[in-house]
């Protein structure tokens, strides 16, 4: 209890019953009865509809045996003169109010003779005269505390603001309930006799709560309608809320009657400049930063200052969420969203394609700028920022698509769509650009090159090849060497699933001539790419590790080279390797010490985790990880399971970090492979499980549709399921598909491995001899060191520097675990032995 008030007759108003049952909020009434402990004002802020009255109401309830006089409520929202508000609040409470005397004296006198909790409801129109009345009245009466409900703060000394959200909505696919589809399944079964959740109307249910945002007012409309309409109904008429979600209870406050007229009440408060940058918010689909709405909404008309000060007053009004203090990250509500388009709409077909049109404009500089960082230590991060705006990326591919230049975004929008490992995505958006328009251009041949390869990742050979032979028709008519460059990587990466040294390596290596003239850093890198992956693929795997060997050191140290961009003049003599298949690629840099195993070329990255681990934040993750998984196949091939398991690690947890599905595929695939060749059919179960997961959710293809890695599949699998039996493989199996993508990651990077062993079956008939992993250069040193050449006679002999020579041999020491020449020597002529006997 407060202090003693005893002497003035209890007031009126009393708090209305609560005729209908309360759902959630105990967090928030928690904190409600905390702040009216320990302040004298406190505001209910939040949005119109999310349910402030109902939250003070039930707090008010629950605090009133604190108070003498206990809780009294005034509704304010009937009032629309400002000057009225202390007589209206007199009048409530009973309070004889004289002719000669001003009604805030009156009132003023009275409540200093009470200890009262008063409830101000809806005090968002009348913010100066409930700011002008609030302060006189606690600062004289020292019994009272007022808890106000608003959609702005009132902004008086010693306000404690007590912000209220939408319900909690139930995640998609979770199995609990959450407090939107509980209320929603309360005010149903109320309203709709025979109404009840099952398990078959679970989906719908939480989808349409989702769909309202949770927001309490547009769930209790909703569940009035289901009366009329099942709920699959209800669901699919969604799109139009405002008109689906008409008139409620008569005996509702008009501002609450419709969902319409709750949100038109807000909009009436909003100065001309928030009205209009309300509307232009709408066009984002998602969460955005301040950058980006600046971008988009200002102009002549709504200037920077005004944008600015337009937010603010969004924010202050409840219109605009800020999510995130620290990155300034803003989000509108659905429903306000749908609001904002009705109004841009309104602004004329010029107005809404400017918008749009800015907007378009700006996630395409963003695609532009990750393109450009794409083979860099920048990737990670700009792939993170683009990815948490999925949504309005979306959004601006529909819009592009409504104004006819889809084109322009789909072909720079590949760095993301490889990135997150959606080649089903990519195809339906590529296809729908190329349907547009049909005139040569950089932007068709570069969708028209990635559709391609999208398609071949899919497993259409057909498709694919069909698409890049359209590239470099359009590529011819160009006369553009860039052009012509990705036209040509694309024909390549359709026709290296064939197979044999004629096809892949031969044709990619002339795209890379093509990458290298045009000046295109980034395509180099993937024709780099693509080229160890062909050279696998026509069984060269020790070719394979050179030319990943080159694809590294292309990417600079640790993977994580800085500040790449398109066009820029090649450095370094590395950079001229991606043209030439196996050269050695290290004799112009002298000095040059970098780690020999290609599996841990980049030190202990990867080690640190999943996405969210700082060890990969500096880090190029796309290329690097598709080229582990490439060496881990290749070492897989070479009889090193070691070794494979190291690198295929790597590589899912960097792919993990991008949440690249088809990456993370390809190396949980290949982790499968190398547990079921070691024996460890369990963990092969579990793996080839949430493999067959994520090619589900690749596309309709595994393996990325070719017949020699199915075939390697389809055996591997086989010696899995008969060392377990058929049931037993299939529960393991099972669990590995229920994992999520981070749960996947996790387990296929786990260790797990046995201390020792080399593996049971290498994918070559018999184990490659140790020297097959150094490169061609490494082994012309080897045989040089083996007839007995010192350093600097081998370096005149390959007229190469000293300094190179002393490179390769800590090398190829490091590869064959040796501390010693003699060791070198002694491989050699055992190996010269070995092959002069015949064994194998």
């Amino acid at each position: 209890m407060h202090m003693a008030f005893g002497s003035a007759r209890p007031p009126g108003g009393r708090l209305p019953a609560d005729v209908t049952g309360f759902v959630g909020r105990e967090a928030e009434l928690s904190t409600a009865n905390a702040l009216l402990e320990r302040s004298r004002l406190v505001t209910v802020l939040g949005p119109g509809g999310v349910g402030k009255t109902r939250l003070a109401l039930r707090a008010a309830a629950q605090a009133a045996g604190n108070y003498a006089h206990g809780a009294r409520c005034v509704e304010l929202s009937d009032l629309r003169v400002p000057r009225l508000l202390p007589q209206t609040v007199a009048d409530a409470l009973g309070v004889a109010v004289q002719a000669c005397r001003p009604p805030l004296d009156a009132l003023t006198a009275y409540l200093s003779e009470c200890e009262l909790l008063l409830v101000l409801d809806t005090c968002e129109h009348l913010l100066d005269a409930c700011a002008a009345l609030t302060g006189p009245l606690l600062a004289r009466s020292p019994g009272l505390t007022v808890l106000a409900t608003s959609r702005q703060a009132l902004d008086v000394p010693g306000e404690h603001v007590l912000p209220v959200s939408p319900l909690p909505l139930p995640a998609p696919g979770a199995t609990g309930d959450g407090d939107a589809l509980t209320l929603l399944v309360q005010r149903a079964a109320a309203v709709a006799p025979g109404f009840t959740l099952t398990d078959a109307n679970r989906a719908q249910a939480a989808a349409l709560c989702r769909r309202l945002d949770g927001l309490p007012l547009a769930i209790e409309l909703a569940a009035v309608r289901l009366r009329a309409l099942p709920l699959d109904r209800l669901l699919a008429q969604a799109g139009d809320t405002f008109a689906l979600l008409g008139p409620g209870r008569s005996t509702s406050p008009a501002r609450h009657r419709t969902l319409r007229a709750a949100v038109d009440w807000s909009h009436e408060l909003c100065t001309p400049a928030e009205r209009l940058l309300w509307a232009r918010l709408s066009v984002f689909a998602g969460p955005f930063g301040l950058t980006a709405a600046d971008a988009v909404a200002t102009d002549a008309e709504l200037p920077a200052p005004a944008f600015l000060t337009a937010l603010v007053g969004l924010t202050e009004k409840s219109v605009v969420q800020r999510l995130d203090e620290r990155r300034g990250c803003y989000r509108l509500p659905a429903l306000l969203r749908e609001y904002g388009a009705e109004r841009l709409r309104e602004r004329g077909r010029e107005g809404g394609e400017a918008c749009r049109g800015r907007f378009v404009a700006h996630y395409r500089a963003q695609l532009v700028a990750f393109r450009a960082d794409f083979a860099t230590s920048a990737q990670l991060a700009r792939y993170r920022a683009l990815a948490a705006e999925r949504q309005n990326l979306d959004a601006a591919l529909e819009y592009a698509a409504a104004d006819g230049g889809l084109q322009g975004l789909t072909a720079v929008m590949w760095a993301y769509w490889l990135c997150a490992g959606l080649p089903v995505e990519a195809t339906t958006w590529m296809a729908r650009a190329l349907r547009e328009r049909q005139e040569p251009s950089q932007d068709r041949v570069m969708t028209l090159a990635w559709c391609s390869m999208f398609t071949g990742n899919q497993g259409d050979r057909a498709g694919a090849s069909s698409l890049a032979d359209e590239a470099v028709a359009t590529a011819d008519r160009l006369r553009d060497t860039r052009a012509s460059a990705w036209a040509a990587l694309a024909a390549s990466a359709a026709r290296f699933h064939d197979g044999g040294p004629s096809h892949g390596p031969a044709l990619v290596r002339a795209a890379g001539t093509l990458m290298h003239r045009a000046g295109d850093r980034t395509g180099r890198r993937i024709a780099a790419l693509h080229l160890s992956f062909a050279h696998l693929l026509a069984g060269q795997p020790a070719a394979t590790l050179d030319t990943a060997r080159t694809t590294l050191e292309l990417l600079g140290e640790n993977g994580a080279e800085q500040g790449d961009q398109d066009g820029q003049d090649v450095q370094d003599g590395q950079d001229d390797q991606d043209d030439q298949d196996g050269q050695d690629g290290q004799d112009d840099q002298s000095g040059q010490t970098g780690n020999s195993d290609l599996s841990d070329q980049n030190g202990q990255r990867g080690q640190s985790g999943h996405s969210g681990h700082s060890g990969q934040d500096s880090t190029e993750c796309y290329i690097y990880g598709s080229q582990l998984s490439t060496c881990g196949l290749a070492h897989l091939m070479l009889g090193a399971p070691a070794e494979a398991a190291d690198a295929l690690r790597r590589a899912v947890l960097l792919k993990g970090c991008l949440e690249d599905v088809l990456g993370v595929a390809s190396a949980t695939e290949l982790l499968a492979w190398l547990a079921a060749d070691e024996g460890r059919a369990r963990r092969a179960a579990r793996l080839f499980g949430a493999t067959a997961a994520l090619w589900r959710r690749v596309g309709p293809h595994p393996m990325v549709g070719n017949a020699q890695l199915q075939a390697l599949h389809d055996e591997y699998e086989r010696q899995a399921r008969t060392a377990l039996g058929a049931r037993r493989f299939a529960a393991l199996a099972a669990e590995g598909a229920s994992l999520t993508l981070d749960q996947a990651v996790r387990y296929a990077a786990e260790d797990g491995r046995p201390a020792s062993g080399t593996g049971r079956r290498a994918l070559t008939a018999r184990a490659a001899p140790a020297s097959a992993a150094l490169t061609r250069r490494e082994r012309e040193v080897a045989e040089l060191v083996a007839a007995g050449l010192s350093n600097r006679r081998i370096a005149e002999r390959l007229v190469i520097s000293k300094r190179t020579v002393d490179a390769h041999i800590e090398h190829i020491l490091g590869k064959l675990g040796y501390s010693s020449r003699t060791q070198i020597s002694a491989l050699l002529r055992e190996e010269g032995a070995s092959e002069a006997g015949g064994e194998g």
